[in-house]
């Protein structure tokens, strides 16, 4: 009964999104995450985007789904989800107009820009991308929305 806007939002939430976008698919595949318990909320979708190529873990035995997911992470989480549904991911901004990119990880430039490029994650201010910064729920929400936008174009 509450949506809590500023709160985090987890690892395992973003997950789970993709996964009901997809359609709940299921899968027979066996995950090496030792910290998925096997009857959560939100086993089967980390299932299911492991299996695919959509996530990977820190490692191949922890994905971390009560971790917070941060802004950057969230951008490659999509841009891979939007690859795997066949969606263009051509585009690129240019993420030096952001006094705080140096701060985007090597592994997420790519995709980060993307996102930035399509309009699904913007600055937190005019000048600043804040890509380690965590996603909150209201964010993710605006998010998916322009994510659901652009999927239908």
């Amino acid at each position: 009964t509450t949506f809590a806007p500023g709160s985090a939002t987890s690892r395992a939430m973003i997950v789970t999104i993709l996964w009901r976008l997809a359609g709940e698919p299921v899968v027979n595949y066996a995950m090496s995450f030792e910290d998925v318990a096997a009857d959560t909320w939100y086993t089967e979708a980390i299932r299911w985007a492991a299996s695919e190529g959509i996530v990977n873990g820190y490692s191949d035995t922890a994905f971390g789904p009560n971790d917070n997911i941060t802004r950057e992470q969230l951008a490659r989480l999509l841009y891979v989800y939007a690859e795997d549904i066949g969606m263009d991911v051509g585009g690129r901004a240019d993420l030096t107009t952001f006094k705080d990119n140096s701060k985007v990880s090597d592994w997420a430039y790519d995709t980060l820009s993307w996102a930035v490029d399509q309009e699904l994650i913007s600055g937190m201010t005019a000048d600043t991308l804040v890509p380690r910064g965590n996603a909150t729920r209201a964010q993710t929400a605006r998010i998916f929305m322009a994510f659901d936008k652009l999927n239908k174009k």
